[in-house]
């Protein structure tokens, strides 16, 4: 804390001498580059171990962690082998890092307790991680594992479990990211066919593990690019003439409490969107597939839709969405019952703690795509006709002997009108 404070006391002095001004064209071309967070420490104290790589280290922010130096040497590995293919010398390499270094650095937010890394060191770093990548997808995505011996736990094709199961969670972390110009500039630095589509092809199959064929995902970083390109993100046109919606802030009934007013549930005819759609009592919500690791994927993309300037709220939205419909396990159980859910996890207990847990310190507002469809789900739960048929069929429709029992009581019903009414007819007579 002193050191801290020394520091404090120190810039103080140099803006009162002059030393330190304002320098708004550099202030705005950092913030142009900035797409790589420290997660704020409250939502690491909230969400313990889900924004920490286990594995790897990516990037400067964890960077020298005890924990994730084994695999330093795996890293150094990749490099030599990415070298002995290439037709060039680490230095052409680094070279061509230096010149895009500022904006390289300027992708990160540094955090005032890591040290600032000296230019060498920086681009040291970003070269062996870069390469430890390319050299990932090379062997993973491509097969190609020539140069390693069959039995190399990384990169070899019969590959360790562990690492195997593990990788993928670690690319997923927002603190763990390289920014894409890395690849790009180790896939061709030398300029001479500048193309950003190789390297976004790169990260996409890195998460996906199937071949790209888009060239419009413009990416900053590997998570940037899955989160542009997962079912999550992708929602449907807004609805137009909305008057007087609830407001936000205003909790959708679970998916048992509307159940109990009669809305029925059916997965979404496309699974490559969220497509969300509520009309003539029937919610339609994407095929979902929850594994143990989604929760770190949702609270990595969620904190990066939150801390980024400009950047679209679809995951948070959708996310506050589930979270409203999920308070229990029975919740769950319908939507699994529903063909909605597919629980890949140990019980319907765990989903709904998922999804009740993620979006704990998350800030959450208005996403306008979604507006229409919560404000028609909250008004549908309040008319009471609903509400009324929906319990009636509930108490009496579901059970076929209820069923036939109440046929049977309202044939028998009839029957004694008529012979109500034609002893009254005979009497008159």
């Amino acid at each position: 804390m002193q050191g801290r404070e020394q520091l404090d006391r120190q810039w103080v002095i140099d803006v009162v001498n002059g030393n330190v001004q304002l320098n708004q064209e550099e202030e705005a071309e950092e913030w142009t580059h900035r797409c790589i967070y420290k997660i704020p420490s409250y939502l690491h104290d909230f969400h313990k171990g889900s924004f920490t790589p286990r594995l790897v280290s990516l990037g400067p922010l964890h960077h020298g962690s005890p924990h994730l130096q084994p695999m330093e040497h795996h890293k150094r590995r990749a490099l030599l082998h990415f070298l002995d293919r290439s037709k060039h010398s680490a230095d052409v390499y680094l070279v061509a890092l230096e010149a895009v270094e500022r904006k390289l650095r300027a992708c990160y937010e540094w955090p005032d307790e890591l040290p600032r890394m000296e230019i060498p060191e920086f681009l040291n770093m970003l070269l062996l991680d870069g390469c430890f990548l390319l050299e990932l997808h090379r062997t993973t995505i491509d097969k190609d594992t020539s140069g390693y011996a069959d039995n190399d736990p990384v990169f070899g094709p019969n590959r360790a479990d562990f690492f195997a199961d593990n990788k993928t969670e670690d690319l997923l972390l927002l603190e763990n990211q390289i920014p894409l110009l890395v690849l790009q500039t180790l896939l061709d630095p030398l300029g001479k066919s500048p193309d950003a589509a190789e390297a976004h092809k790169v990260a996409y199959e890195l998460y996906w593990s199937d071949e790209c064929n888009s060239t419009d995902i413009k990416g900053m970083h590997p998570l940037h690019v899955y989160q542009m390109t997962t079912p999550w993100c992708n929602f449907p046109e807004i609805e137009e003439g909305l008057r007087n919606p609830e407001p936000y802030h205003k909790k959708v009934p679970s998916a048992t409490a509307l159940l109990d007013a009669g809305v029925k549930f059916q997965v979404s005819p496309s699974d490559a969107k969220i497509d969300i759609s509520f009309d003539d009592g029937v919610l339609k919500l994407p095929y979902l597939v929850i594994t143990p690791s989604e929760g770190t994927f949702l609270l990595n993309v969620m904190a990066f839709e939150q801390l980024h300037v400009g950047m679209d709220n679809h995951v948070s939205s959708f996310v506050n969405l589930m979270d409203d419909l999920i308070d229990t396990a029975k919740d769950v159980q319908l939507l699994v019952d529903s063909g909605i859910i597919e629980n890949r996890m140990e019980s319907d207990q765990q989903v709904a703690e998922l999804f009740n847990r993620v979006t704990k310190g998350m800030a959450f507002f208005e996403n306008a795509k979604l507006k229409g469809l919560r404000t028609r789900l909250i008004r549908h739960c309040k008319r009471r006709r609903n509400l009324w048929r929906a319990r009636f069929v509930n108490t009496h429709l579901r059970d076929p002997w209820t069923v036939i029992a109440l046929l049977a009581a309202g044939l028998l019903l009839c029957l004694t009108l008529i012979q109500t009414v034609y002893s009254v007819l005979s009497y008159i007579k």
